[in-house]
């Protein structure tokens, strides 16, 4: 499945997880923290899909990495999708006191909110009718930006959590991986422009 498709099935399948966990859980605050926690581990693979899309068809191509990359822009709308359910729970669970709420957030969450203002810049310029409007540099400059900036609360996220507990080394150690291949498939072009 691929294209617009891959988009809807990735949609149903978040909303149906969503509804699914809504519907069994004991209370609204407990809704809130399981549609949080699943959309933060959906958004984790949707967000590496794309992020290493690029750099896994340079170091490895192959039909698969050249399929990954190809639905590049599919995979990251889903992981919008994915981040905008997961700001629907955080806004569940901060609804009843909005003020608390952010009040009792560290001041990472000034990190948090600029990256969703970048992911949601970055999904309505994936649409073909406002990316052909934009010049091409602001439009890469604005995606490559706004990839690396969204890494940063992942791995915040999952590196601070480290200390509650070791299963949360699998994450960081896939975000420290995909860093570690962009960072490889950039030398390598550099080096070929410095060759070439």
């Amino acid at each position: 499945m691929t294209g617009p498709r891959l988009l809807s099935l990735i949609a149903a399948g978040l909303a149906a997880m969503c509804t699914g966990l809504v519907l069994l859980a004991p209370s609204e605050v407990a809704a809130a923290h399981l549609v949080i926690r699943w959309t933060a581990r959906t958004s984790l693979v949707l967000f590496v899909l794309a992020y290493v899309a690029r750099p896994a068809c340079q170091l490895l191509p192959s039909p698969t990495t050249k399929t990954l990359l190809a639905q590049r822009k599919w995979l990251g709308l889903g992981f919008a999708t994915s981040h905008a359910f997961h700001l629907a729970g955080i806004i569940a669970l901060a609804a009843p006191d909005f003020s608390a709420f952010v009040r009792s957030q560290d001041p990472t969450i000034l990190v948090a909110l600029a990256a969703y203002g970048v992911l949601f810049a970055m999904a309505i310029t994936s649409i073909t009718a406002v990316k052909k409007r934009m010049a091409s540099r602001t439009w890469k400059r604005l995606h490559r930006f706004g990839m690396h900036l969204l890494w940063i609360p992942f791995a915040s996220t999952y590196g601070g959590a480290l200390a509650a507990s070791p299963v949360y080394a699998v994450p960081v150690v896939v975000l420290l991986a995909a860093a570690g291949m962009r960072f490889l498939a950039w030398r390598r072009s550099k080096r070929r422009v410095e060759i070439g």
